[in-house]
């Protein structure tokens, strides 16, 4: 089993450096009627001239920082990047204060007594009316912020 797959990595090693010529080169030359031939492999007999292709270096340029739709992208790119971050804040700000609404209807919903401090240091005890007033500010309040 070891001996079949040293073969075939052999094989594969040899065929695949005896197929592929890394240094690939472009041969021309001009018949007896003055027409010019190419070919990739050189002709016997012939004046064989031997032509080296030029790189297309068009594809491995870089693009330069100081492009003017490069700049647009990065400014574009990092006003989102702003933007996003202060929505994610106004969000966070807003889970807060909704859960603040949120535990205030639920003091005035179950029920009881509730009273307000006044300056004084007096407790002033809300009567029903002030009490049903309260939980509509608050479930209103919480429809408009809170969704």
């Amino acid at each position: 089993m070891n001996n079949l797959k040293l073969l075939g990595i052999i094989l594969l090693t040899a065929s695949s450096t005896l197929s592929f010529n890394t240094f690939a080169e472009i041969y021309t030359w001009t018949d007896k009627n003055g027409k010019v031939h190419f070919s990739d492999q050189p002709i016997s007999g012939e004046k064989v001239t031997t032509i080296k292709p030029k790189e297309n270096n068009n594809i491995s340029k870089t693009v330069s920082s100081n492009n003017q739709w490069q700049q647009d992208y990065n400014k574009t790119k990092r006003a989102k990047a702003e933007q996003a971050q202060k929505s994610a804040k106004q969000k966070q700000q807003n889970k807060g204060y909704c859960n603040q609404l949120k535990s205030e209807l639920a003091l005035y919903e179950q029920g009881g007594r509730l009273y307000l401090m006044s300056p004084d240091g007096e407790r002033n005890y809300q009567s029903e009316k002030q009490l049903i007033a309260q939980k509509k500010k608050y479930t209103k309040l919480i429809k408009q912020n809170c969704r």
